[in-house]
């Protein structure tokens, strides 16, 4: 079966880990056509490229590009030939309302209108974006065979915003042969919450600060971002109790999630303003994957209220109201008191990243889900326009 994935913007580079584990199965062929993205994620894809001979990937240039508007939805690709031979899926890493979105769905129209299409949905707040992006979204839902949302919410937010057709819940994953427990594990000498991401105010990172101190405990922040200069004074105010480390991949942050005693993610909710200054967006954390990757690491997990932290954390891990660095400092110190419950949340956190988290796992619903529908399309002839001359599902040239 070939396979059509594409994805634009930076985040593309933490979807690599699942085209690896598509690429383990070899009834896939894998085709991914990317743009607007990470030198890291170019790098990913050329290792992907050497070590499996059924993937193939293709860097397209672009238009319009996230860093002149600040959204992945503005985005445009510019070229990208038809393949050769066709896919028998086309699954799409990007929301309905992406510019990007509706250029591959008139592409896939155009050349390949037997295929089915599966599109990847994360928002987890109904937001009203500005013409043209609700047409695009609504056409979206007309064409595509089946949502992927990642979340119970999102799937929620399908529903309010129209959309009626087939979905299945299909959440972010985690490689769990490199996200594992290390021997070294829980042997940190002095308690120490960790943090990893964007030093952003959104992210909760003066919180946590603020409750690391309450707290009497060590600090590890992993990232960077607008807040360093305010991590940094604050480091200067409690001399070697608060740790800061640069952006880290794959290879490097095992290691320095084995260095935390416990994770937190403090997000707190805002409202984004970066695509017209007079439209509000709600920002909610919408999936928290840095959970999953400490839980299956054995690291205990404290997020806040926010979004999709409660789903994700589920009975795996502590939550806080956001906001609160009173009472986040509260759930550090009973994990501090208490090293049974400590113990039995890294359990509980692990086995929930490796039964319902792991890339593996998902790659194998994704390709059920995708045959089915491959079959399903080989069996129901698809209509054509007027005049438009396509090939039926045999192959055969066919005039409306």
């Amino acid at each position: 079966m070939h396979v059509l994935i594409t994805a634009v913007g930076a985040r593309t580079e933490h979807w690599t880990d699942l085209f690896n584990s598509l690429c383990a199965r070899p009834d896939v062929r894998l085709t991914v056509l990317a743009s607007d993205v990470s030198p890291a994620t170019r790098r990913e894809l050329d290792r992907l490229g050497q070590r499996h001979a059924n993937f193939h990937s293709q860097v397209l240039p672009h238009r319009l590009g996230e860093a002149r508007t600040g959204h992945m939805a503005s985005i445009m690709v510019r070229g990208g030939p038809p393949l050769s031979p066709p896919p028998d899926v086309v699954h799409i890493i990007g929301e309905a309302a992406y510019l990007s979105t509706w250029q591959v769905l008139r592409t896939r129209r155009r050349h390949w209108p037997a295929v089915p299409t599966t599109l990847y949905a994360a928002q987890n707040v109904v937001t009203r974006f500005p013409m043209p992006f609700p047409l695009l979204e609504q056409y979206a839902y007309r064409e595509v065979d089946m949502i992927l949302p990642i979340t119970p919410a999102a799937r929620q937010v399908l529903r309010v915003k129209g959309y009626r057709g087939a979905a299945t819940d299909i959440p972010l994953g985690v490689d769990t042969t490199t996200f594992r427990p290390r021997a070294e594990a829980g042997t940190v000498r002095t308690f120490t919450v960790g943090f990893v991401g964007r030093f952003e105010p959104h992210k909760g990172v003066l919180d946590l600060l603020r409750a690391a101190e309450l707290a009497d405990c060590d600090v590890l922040l992993v990232g960077d971002g607008s807040l360093t200069a305010d991590i940094e004074r604050a480091a200067r105010c409690r001399p070697g109790r608060i740790r800061r480390h640069h952006w880290a991949g794959h290879a490097e942050l095992p290691d320095l999630l084995t260095q935390m005693s416990v994770l937190a993610l403090p997000a707190l909710e805002i409202v984004q303003r970066n695509v017209l200054p007079w439209i509000g967006i709600p920002l909610r954390e919408q999936f928290g994957r840095v959970l999953i990757e400490a839980m299956a690491c054995g690291v205990p997990v404290v997020g806040s209220d926010v979004g999709e932290i409660p789903y994700v954390i589920g009975d795996a891990g502590l939550v806080f109201p956001a906001g609160d660095p009173a009472a986040l400092a509260d759930r550090l110190i009973k994990l501090r008191a208490c090293p049974e419950t400590t113990r039995d949340l890294a359990a509980a956190g692990l086995h929930r990243a490796t039964t319902e988290f792991a890339w593996d796992r998902i790659a194998d619903r994704l390709v059920q889900i995708w045959r089915q529908l491959h079959e399903r399309s080989m069996s129901v002839p698809i209509p054509a326009r007027a005049g438009q001359q396509v090939r039926d599902n045999a192959g055969r040239k066919v005039v409306a």
